[in-house]
């Protein structure tokens, strides 16, 4: 169960208070997101479709007058501490590597970080479980260090733009890349950083166009099942993935003479088709699945735009079959929660159900989130967890920097 912005930033503040022995100046804030069209297509210079969710990252801290960052987990209940002027990686595949390299990239982009600071992370995000935590904490320790004065550039201001957001989204995304390891793309930062209540979001990675799609008013419930499947990015099928989909772009660029630069985005699916039986099997596999995603990102936001929610519920199917088939990234319980809830009362594929609305004129099933998401885990026949995203407060802010009390301004 989600608690409310005031009850996450008390328990926030109450936790620096007993790790620090003081009140925090400042906080920051990002949701997760989920992943609704554009399945590892963002790396390979494509399309991607999200949406912000309910779930979120605080930081909560202060700037202090030394060298030294001091980061509290509250889920874990360790201190992280460590040198701004050495900052060294640490452990592969924990959180301390995520808080350091952000404060590594920042000072790459902008210069020299004005000083120290202590802080404490609290959040409601499942670990693991594919809605981007990692980069909801990048982003939410981003927008604190930006809004305490620790990063020189951009201005606490400027992040109200569109522009200051997406450098700030490019420069998490480096940190992700280069400091922690993890070859992913812009996705997970970009709708950290950009995603609204109401709207999907949309992005080009290869010219970095976005828009927000309206869900309509009202929207479909989207129910997020968790599969109990662990997903760690730095386990190395990420990157060997992503070594897959380069083999088959080269091997598109010499057979139709493009530049280096070509990513696999911008082959058509004839153009594969074509060159099927120069790429190797699981290579060619690979480039069939994002080429066609692609395109199925293009006609969801085309169908968002005309309220057909049975027609993207379809895509949605579509694009976990083309996963589970030609990019295999998915697992056998991830494929038993897909196939209940595509069969359970009120879907519209793994997008649904809109509860007690209607979409453009169009009446919906009338079935709440809450008896879609049991009638589910009834014919998976396992205890999965449920949540329900509610579209009308994932969103990203800073506040209380002039002052120390816990329900200060909570920001944008």
């Amino acid at each position: 169960m989600t608690t409310s912005l005031d009850a996450r930033i008390a328990d926030a503040c109450s936790s620096f208070q007993e790790v620090f022995g003081r009140a925090p100046r400042s906080f920051g804030r990002a949701p997760a997101r989920v992943e609704l069209l554009g399945n590892h297509t963002d790396y390979n210079g494509g399309l991607v479709m999200a949406a912000a969710v309910d779930r979120e990252t605080i930081v909560v801290g202060e700037r202090t007058s030394g060298r030294i960052a001091r980061v509290h987990a509250a889920h874990f209940g360790v201190i992280d501490e460590f040198s701004l002027d050495a900052i060294e990686r640490g452990a592969p595949g924990g959180w301390e590597r995520y808080v350091r390299g952000v404060c590594w990239a920042l000072a790459e982009a902008h210069g020299t970080l004005a000083g120290g600071f202590d802080a404490v992370i609290v959040g409601d995000v499942p670990l693991g479980a594919g809605l981007s935590s990692s980069a909801s904490l990048q982003a939410a320790l981003g927008l604190f260090l930006v809004h305490e004065g620790v990063v020189g550039a951009p201005s606490p201001a400027e992040l109200g733009h569109d522009d200051a957001r997406l450098t700030l989204a490019r420069v998490l995304n480096r940190s992700e890349n280069h400091f922690v390891g993890v070859g992913s793309g812009l996705l997970d930062q970009f709708s950290c950083l950009f995603g609204r209540g109401g709207h999907a979001i949309y992005l080009d990675c290869a010219s970095l166009a976005f828009d927000r799609v309206p869900l309509g008013r009202p929207g479909p419930a989207i129910v997020v099942c968790d599969s109990r499947t662990s997903r760690r990015l730095a386990d190395g099928k990420y990157d060997e993935r992503k070594g897959e989909c380069d083999r088959a772009a080269a091997v598109l660029r010499g057979v139709f003479q493009r530049d280096e630069r070509a990513s696999l985005s911008t082959f058509s699916r004839a153009e594969l088709e074509h060159a099927w039986n120069s790429i190797d099997g699981t290579a060619r596999k690979r480039a069939r699945h994002v080429i066609t995603e692609n395109e199925r990102v293009r006609k969801g936001v085309a169908v968002l735009r005309n309220g057909d929610i049975e027609e993207f519920g379809r895509l949605i199917s579509a694009s976990h079959a083309s996963s589970r088939d030609d990019f295999e990234n998915s697992s056998p319980a991830l494929d038993l929660l897909i196939e209940c809830a595509e069969s359970a009362p009120g879907s519209r594929g793994p997008v649904g159900p809109a509860a007690r609305s209607t979409w453009r004129g169009r009446n919906a099933r009338r079935i709440s989130p809450r008896a879609f998401a049991r009638n589910t885990a009834e014919r998976a026949g396992s205890r999965h967890l449920f949540m329900c995203v509610n579209r009308r407060t994932a969103r990203q802010g800073v506040g209380f920097s002039r002052s120390r009390h816990p329900h200060g301004p909570l920001g944008a």
